[in-house]
């Protein structure tokens, strides 16, 4: 039997000095547990089985003592030996214990500014500056693994499992490395492409492949997307990240500044030669923004947002109308010529001391095959619990959500109407129109028509009898927490949504105790409610693919309540993004 497939070890098991509390997670690689050393300090500690990546596990600590410094913006390797002392059957390396949350639920939970993001990807490059000097190279820089520390904010870069130092022998078969695809570089994907018939050709990321990365994290936090829409089977659209600029932040987020997104797409460059030399000029450009921050800097980047301490209203007249012209006047030529030609898809995912015990052993060579996304190891590692037990799987984002009446197929009357926007907001919008040619001009046009009236929003409403009972006795779920799911297994593309339509938990949801709250493909059923620009939902059924029903209340949310009613949407055929998440509520508001 497989290490891995055996029990989780004991609490109270005694590991190099070091007592198991709890199991803090479990990836491809191995399980990270929690423990207290002789002293109290407490500690992650990551098991490799050793016919699971032995060599690996040795290589994670020799990385770590090439980057052990006292800095605020990197997680240590405390140490690594072998388990038990006789016949030994794992491979421990001790990790610094970050009490701290994802970077992506960190920003989906917090109204994230400008400022922010920027500091938080000032302090990974500054991360990424040592471990660039060290020789070393992350290779899986993402959300996933950088956490936000609860103490002072600051970002922390995890897991150096996958990583590579100068003149380590290779580990893992085939052209590219261990990591995300959809991070991957544009250099890495050229070389797949042109080598993929060649034996042996294996891929060597360097400082360039980080810098983009994190790239692709900065413009996620911008826009809360990828730069590159995924494929028509949800993979990487190779040809896109090939060939194509990604869309300028402004565009898809207004309130994006230009002086910021400048670094984010230099970042983004096809060639490494064309983004920064390195993280340390990465840095000095990041600073010298943070020099001179406007109030813009100051509005949530995402959802509702308030400037001079007033909300911005759900209708801005004119004024936002004539702001949707001047992005389409301003993206209408680049769009015609940057989205054409074919695709190319492949499928797809605090304070420091110096070490206690650096490893005595250096990594052999061998030939071990990565799983194709393996799980942030060491981000949930890095994550301690709120208290004594432990730690809670990290919860997606959710919110209350609130209905409002269906939409009905519009009928000309002879009598008064109301208007979806004052009469001078709709003569701005067509004379910026007018600044387009072809199908820019059709687009902004019919941009006009495809608004759905405004409806007054439902009463609030209390959840089904029973149904809070259920959730939180029976499936062990706390009020609150949230999962994402998904209307398509197909990314990129907006999906047709009707008031029945149900959502599909997308993964198994595990409660904050670990035990398995509602399978992988239970469908969520209730009703969906089309609002003016996004859709609500309250779901009251659960279904398991086994059959058995639970009565629930949750409701549907994305970055805030509701998800926004995609392009394109008309009466009787509304149309909503592929992916949003649901939380558990005990009433709907």
């Amino acid at each position: 039997m497989n290490a891995l497939d055996m029990p989780p070890l004991p609490p109270g098991t005694l590991i190099a000095g070091d007592v198991v509390e709890a199991v803090l997670g479990s990836g491809g690689f191995g399980i990270v547990y929690q423990v207290r050393g002789p002293q109290g300090h407490r500690s992650a500690l990551k098991m490799v089985p050793v016919e699971n990546g032995e060599d690996r596990a040795w290589r994670e600590a020799l990385i770590g003592s090439r980057v052990s410094l006292n800095h605020p913006n990197l997680a240590r390797v405390l140490g690594a030996g072998s388990w038990p002392d006789k016949d030994p059957r794992f491979v421990f390396v001790k990790q610094e214990l970050v009490d701290g949350v994802r970077l992506d639920v960190w920003a989906r939970e917090h109204a994230v500014d400008t400022h922010q993001v920027v500091d938080r990807v000032l302090e990974v490059s500054r991360a990424l500056a040592v471990v660039h000097e060290a020789r070393v190279v992350h290779r899986d820089v993402k959300e996933a693994n950088i956490l936000v520390r609860k103490s002072d904010g600051q970002a922390v870069l995890v897991d150096f499992g996958v990583g590579y130092y100068e003149g380590a022998p290779t580990l893992t078969e085939g052209l590219f490395p261990p990591g995300t695809p959809r991070y991957r570089s544009p250099e890495a994907w050229r070389f797949g492409r042109e080598n993929q018939d060649v034996q042996g050709a294996h891929y060597r990321a360097g400082v360039g492949d980080d810098l983009y990365a994190l790239g692709v994290v900065f413009y996620r936090l911008l826009t809360g997307r990828d730069p590159f829409l995924l494929g028509e089977r949800g993979g990487v659209d190779v040809e896109a990240v090939l060939h194509q600029a990604p869309l300028p932040p402004h565009l898809v987020n207004p309130r994006v500044p230009l002086a910021v997104e400048a670094v984010c797409l230099r970042l983004l460059e096809k060639k490494p030669e064309d983004r920064y030399p390195g993280a340390v000029e990465l840095c000095a450009a990041l600073e010298a923004l943070r020099a001179w921050p406007d109030e813009s800097w100051k509005v949530p980047l995402h959802g509702r947002a308030k400037v001079a301490g007033k909300r911005w209203a759900r209708g801005r007249g004119a004024t936002a109308w004539a702001g949707m012209g001047v992005g389409l006047v301003l993206g209408g030529g680049w769009l015609a010529g940057q989205w054409c030609g074919g695709r190319d898809v492949a499928t797809v995912s605090s304070p420091v001391t110096s070490p206690a015990k650096p490893p005595t052993r250096e990594a052999n060579a061998g030939q071990e095959v990565a799983p194709p996304e393996p799980p942030p190891e060491s981000a949930r590692a890095a994550t301690p619990p709120p208290v004594e037990p432990p730690l809670a799987a990290a919860a997606s984002p959710a919110a209350s959500g609130k209905d409002t009446a269906a939409v009905k197929k519009q009928q000309k009357t002879t009598g008064p109407q109301r208007e979806v926007q004052p009469k001078r907001a709709e003569a701005a919008a067509r004379n910026v129109c007018l600044g387009l040619t072809g199908a820019a001009l059709q687009a902004c046009l019919s941009a006009q028509q495809q608004v759905p009236p405004v409806r007054s929003e439902p009463p609030p409403q209390e959840c089904p009898a029973g149904a809070v009972k259920t959730m939180t006795e029976t499936l062990g779920l706390r009020i609150g927490e949230r999962t994402e799911v998904e209307w398509s297994d197909v990314r990129g593309r907006p999906v047709p949504v009707r008031e029945d339509t149900p959502v599909i938990i997308a993964g198994n949801w595990r409660a904050s105790t670990r035990q398995l709250a509602l399978p992988n493909n239970t469908r969520l059923h209730g009703r969906l409610y089309f609002g003016e620009k996004k859709v609500y939902g309250r779901f009251t059924e659960a279904r398991t693919p086994s059959g058995e029903t639970y009565r629930v209340c949750m409701d549907l949310y994305y970055y805030e309540p509701g998800t926004p009613i995609q392009p394109g949407s008309e009466p009787g055929n509304m149309l909503v993004g592929p992916v949003a998440q649901v939380r558990v509520v005990d009433h709907f508001d």
